[in-house]
């Protein structure tokens, strides 16, 4: 059987992985258009902030390792069609169009950046943010370069701006909305991260009419008003790419490629998982993205056993998220308020400050954990902002609101502890007591 897939993400090529894995007769091929494959991109920020040595450094392997595997990867090769009733695709390498017959195909075409409402082609010192090629092109850029405006409503972007701000240089970021990360966080959140961090000047509903130049540098106009940088990054929202299975006659759903529990698409033996796809809320039972490199990860893996002759399915989305901004970690799990306020969802929320450890113990952490739950209990979101790692602690709020638990029966549960790793009563607990209260009136 030939498989083929199109894209080299983390989708593609960890289902190329697992397929090998399972299957060692499987012809496997993939094609992407780039040249650069298996690098992390949420990696991308701590190289330009140093704290990772170089951009070859978070490149995990070459297209030579897939090859030693017998995976066969077309690189920098674009696919231009897909012909679903006769089982083949064309693409075009080195200005050659050739096609290719499929016995399954896989569609793992990732996300696309929004490109911006002003014109900034052919302007030097402007850049996108988005993959490994872009990162390199701006740690170029910006040597000898002083004042760096981003211009974003993505993580990459909030992220690489603070770690730029950490090696000197004088950063602004404009942020469309009405605050950061505003699919993660509540305002009150997000307003507390840029509370406890330092190093970045922010301007928040920022309404962008464009990018001009001038002897002092680029001049951004917004609100307006102006500021001037020597550099400006962008780096907005993406959107699901859909093209080539709208092609293939697949059925592209409220955001993305539509697919069933199995990844199947609408067009028989073809599948598609990734960033292009949309999949099902956990709490609303509708459509909703979950663009993260963990559900890609799951996708692949669900559907490589589902092409080797097992059946498995992939389960609704909590949407489980860590990350770094600045000196502090964010987490969250779940809805936030703001959204389920959108959606017309009654919930209640309690916020906490506590320790990370004993609070006696000498190198400790704050910990600030807002919870959220609807009125009869059963808790749907949770969001954490600390010094110290909160990935363990997330991945717990995640089983939870799976499990469809209410306060009552989180703080039932049995948690570790020991004075140097954990409090007696863990703070999670804590958040689940206060908010019980609160509900009990």
């Amino acid at each position: 059987m030939r498989v083929v897939i199109i894209g080299a993400g983390v989708a593609g090529l960890t289902l190329a992985s697992n397929l090998r894995k399972n299957d060692d007769e499987m012809e496997i091929i993939v094609f992407t258009k780039g040249e650069d494959i298996a690098y992390s991109p949420c990696a991308i920020p701590l190289v330009l902030g140093g704290c990772i040595g170089s951009f070859d450094d978070i490149v995990m392997h070459d297209a030579g390792y897939y090859l030693e595997k017998n995976i066969q990867i077309h690189l920098s090769t674009t696919v231009t069609g897909v012909d679903s009733d006769n089982k083949k695709i064309t693409f075009e390498k080195d200005s050659r169009i050739e096609s290719l017959d499929y016995d399954k195909l896989v569609i793992a075409t990732g996300s696309e950046l929004v490109r911006p409402d002003f014109d900034i082609d052919d302007m030097d010192n402007v850049f996108y943010l988005s993959n490994i090629e872009d990162g390199r092109i701006i740690q170029e850029s910006i040597k000898n370069k002083k004042n760096i405006a981003f211009i974003s409503n993505f993580s990459i972007g909030i992220e690489s701006a603070y770690e730029l701000a950490k090696k000197g240089y004088n950063v602004t970021f404009l942020e469309q909305s009405f605050g950061i990360l505003p699919l993660f966080l509540d305002q009150d959140m997000a307003g507390k991260l840029v509370e406890l961090n330092e190093g970045v000047t922010f301007e928040t509903n920022a309404n962008i009419t464009g990018i001009t130049s001038d002897e002092s540098g680029k001049e951004i106009h917004f609100n307006d008003k102006s500021i001037t940088a020597d550099v400006v990054i962008l780096s907005s929202s993406k959107v699901p790419s859909t093209r080539l299975a709208k092609e293939a006659g697949c059925e592209i759903g409220d955001f993305a490629v539509k697919i069933n529990e199995h990844l199947e698409t609408s067009v028989e033996d073809i599948y598609a998982i990734g960033d292009c796809v949309e999949v099902t809320s956990h709490f609303t039972g509708t459509a909703t993205l979950s663009p993260a490199g963990t559900t890609a990860v799951r996708q692949a893996m669900v559907l490589a056993e589902n092409l080797t002759g097992n059946r498995m399915t992939f389960d609704p989305v909590v949407n489980t998220v860590v990350s770094q901004v600045g000196d502090y970690y964010y987490a969250c799990s779940g809805i936030t308020e703001s959204f389920a306020d959108m959606i017309g969802m009654p919930v209640v929320s309690e916020y906490i400050e506590t320790c990370q450890k004993a609070r006696y113990y000498p190198v400790n952490n704050r910990l600030a954990i807002k919870l959220i739950c609807k009125c009869d209990g059963t808790i749907v979101g949770c969001q954490m902002l600390s010094r110290g790692d909160l990935s363990s602690r997330i991945d717990v709020l995640s089983f939870v609101l799976t499990g469809n638990m209410k306060c009552e029966e989180l703080i039932q549960k049995e948690f570790s502890y020991t004075p140097s790793l954990a409090m007696v009563v863990n703070p999670i607990v804590q958040a689940a007591l206060k908010l019980r209260k609160k509900l009990d009136g």
